[in-house]
């Protein structure tokens, strides 16, 4: 009876969690749907944004290949914070667990400050590169948590056993305690790169946007959530409007793809790890 009652309680959250993403993401897709055609994919936003017609293409490649650096940045800098903190222990692990999570709490706007302080006046200009710093210093401390835990949990007699046959610790990490967290390193992954690729505060103060075509990191650079904030803060514009509303509908229908792919190579990753 009392497994009843909790079950109950569980598929009633569950409910009451999904009327929310889908009435979002029905709102999205019935807005954006009617925008979605080849041309949207192929030209850049007009430079009116009260024109009709043009397309997202300079913000879609901006943002992927912002995200892009930013967890070939993010993700190395995570995993070796995650082995530290979960073979060292004590109080440095500590004091770097809670450095992470101070660092996760941090609003998105001041991460963009502090990298528009560091990187931006630093070069004197804004750039894509600038917009990937600040990316991933947000995907930094949720690339740490599932890793950490997934190593943590691993039984410490595989790692002495390991050791035993003398194998080398560095090389018993690459071998035996990663592919045994490999599940919780692509779930990290993915939840940081599904938290930052929508990100726009840290962008206004660190890539600008580009009306152009750009792949030079070095350049001020377009992305999504910068062109969907712009094209709604002119949505008297019905053109500037519908804009927004393809774009919104584009940036998670890529958030969706990077998870289902992620499953995926996740779950075809599990028998040989077995």
């Amino acid at each position: 009876m009392k497994a009843r009652v909790v079950l109950g309680f569980t598929m009633a959250a569950l409910a009451i969690a999904l009327v929310p993403l889908i009435a979002v993401g029905t709102f999205i897709v019935g807005q954006g749907m009617g925008v979605i055609r080849l041309e949207f994919f192929l030209q850049d936003p007009p430079g009116d944004l009260s024109q009709v017609g043009g397309g997202i293409r300079n913000a879609i490649v901006g943002t992927l290949q912002m995200t892009a650096v930013g967890a070939a940045i993010a993700v190395p800098a995570g995993l070796l914070i995650a082995i530290f903190n979960a073979e060292v222990g004590g109080r440095p692990a500590t004091a770097v667990r809670f450095a992470v999570d101070v660092l996760a709490a941090l609003p998105s706007i001041v991460v963009g400050i502090f990298v528009y302080e560091f990187v931006v006046v630093t070069q004197g200009h804004f750039s894509g590169f600038a917009g990937s710093v600040a990316l991933a210093v947000i995907m930094l401390p949720v690339i740490v948590v599932s890793p950490e835990e997934m190593l943590r949990l691993t039984p410490k007699a595989v790692a002495e056993g390991v050791r035993a046959l003398g194998i080398s610790r560095w090389r018993s990490f690459v071998s035996v305690l990663l592919p045994t967290a490999l599940s919780g390193i692509f779930t990290g992954v993915l939840l940081a790169v599904s938290r930052a690729i929508g990100e726009t505060a840290p962008l206004i103060f660190t890539a600008l946007g580009n009306n152009f075509f750009t792949v030079d990191m070095d350049e001020p650079m377009q992305g999504l959530p910068l062109l969907i904030y712009r094209n709604a803060l002119n949505s008297a514009y019905p053109a500037a409007r519908d804009r927004a509303m393809g774009a919104a509908l584009v940036l998670v229908a890529i958030v969706l793809i990077f998870n289902l792919v992620g499953r995926w190579l996740v779950a075809r990753r599990q028998p040989r790890t077995r």
